[in-house]
């Protein structure tokens, strides 16, 4: 049989209000007694009822994350940390992802389950995020962001803009000049900017015809979207010795097509992608890459959501939190010889 708030009151010799303080976590109790109610908790596998509890307190104890997709390796990563994060603060995680046609329904399930708060990572749709951030605010949700930089809402990001800056340097460093780009809408202006910005610093010109930047419909499956791109590319007979993909999975999509069109990477074509996903580093040839500090982006975005939660009437400080990124060189990066010319 279950046990109930009050056999754990019974057995700790306590009232059940003292257990409620102590399943709460209202400091209203003495050391020894919580101690004792722990105890007992403990030795009945007391559960609290979760559903009972969000009626009394109006409190749901879950948070929606709304993510573009799951397929790409980063965003399953990263629900997993801040999932992490939040049952270390007794909280319940709600993943959604909000492509074209499922971002309505996407925030209106959130809306409709009560969530006691919303992260928000990546861009939802082709509609502006502020849509969408507009639709949580006025109903008095706290909101986060995490990966996009919102003027609205606290938001937590990684350097996207200078790290992108320092890999293409890198592939610069090795030598080449003609370095084409895949990103798309998805993965954000500031890994093209920094793209440019790296070139604009070496004082290369930027060949347009080596940039390609996908609309978001067309972006369901990087991995793919990469290798129709890059087979566009030696289709159009373009000339470039190295590529950046806005990410790991555009870039291993890259390497497929760039293999199947006889040429070799990183003698050919040097390659670099951006995330540092798992299987950048065990692929062949193993990717050069930027890791993100995925961990210490997760707690940082979660901390500053629960005290929006849990301090509703504190200051309303909106805070954007910086992270700087790491270029890991690998294997598809080093020294490529000659280039591909059509």
């Amino acid at each position: 049989m279950k046990a109930t708030i009050k056999d754990v009151a019974r057995e700790a010799k306590v009232s059940t209000a003292t257990v409620s303080f102590v399943v709460n976590g209202i400091d209203k109790v003495k050391k020894n007694t919580k101690e004792r109610v722990l105890l007992a908790i403990q030795k009945l596998n007391y559960v609290p009822d979760q559903a009972a509890r969000a009626m009394i307190k109006k409190k749901t104890k879950t948070v929606g994350l709304i993510v573009p997709l799951l397929t790409n390796e980063y965003w399953a990563e990263l629900a997993e940390q801040i999932q992490e994060e939040l049952i270390l603060r007794g909280y319940t995680l709600m993943i959604c992802t909000a492509g074209m046609k499922s971002a309505e329904l996407t925030i209106n399930s959130l809306l409709e389950r009560n969530v006691d708060g919303v992260i928000l990572s990546g861009r939802i749709a082709s509609v502006p995020d502020d849509h969408y951030i507009q639709m949580f605010m006025e109903r008095r949700i706290p909101l986060v962001s995490i990966g996009q930089i919102h003027k609205e809402v606290t938001s937590v990001w990684g350097d996207n803009l200078n790290s992108s800056r320092e890999l293409v340097e890198h592939l610069i460093q090795q030598g080449n000049t003609k370095i084409a780009y895949i990103g798309s809408i998805s993965t954000g202006i500031g890994r093209e900017l920094g793209y440019r910005n790296a070139l604009a610093i070496a004082e290369i010109p930027v060949d347009e015809t080596l940039v390609r930047n996908g609309k978001l419909e067309d972006v369901h499956n990087f991995s793919q979207y990469g290798y129709h791109t890059m087979k566009q590319l030696v289709a159009e007979k373009c000339e470039f010795t190295a590529l950046f993909g806005a990410n790991d999975l555009i870039a291993i999509g890259a390497i497929k097509a760039l293999q199947e069109s006889g040429l070799r990477v990183p003698h050919d074509v040097a390659v670099a992608g951006f995330d540092d996903i798992a299987m950048a580093a065990l692929y062949s040839p193993s990717i050069t890459t930027v890791k993100q500090p995925i961990g210490e982006m997760a707690g940082s975005v979660v901390a500053a959501l629960i005290e929006q939660i849990e301090q509703p009437d504190g200051p309303s400080m909106v805070r954007k939190i910086r992270f700087p990124m790491t270029v890991v060189v690998r294997e598809s990066s080093i020294s490529p010889k000659g280039g591909y010319k059509n």
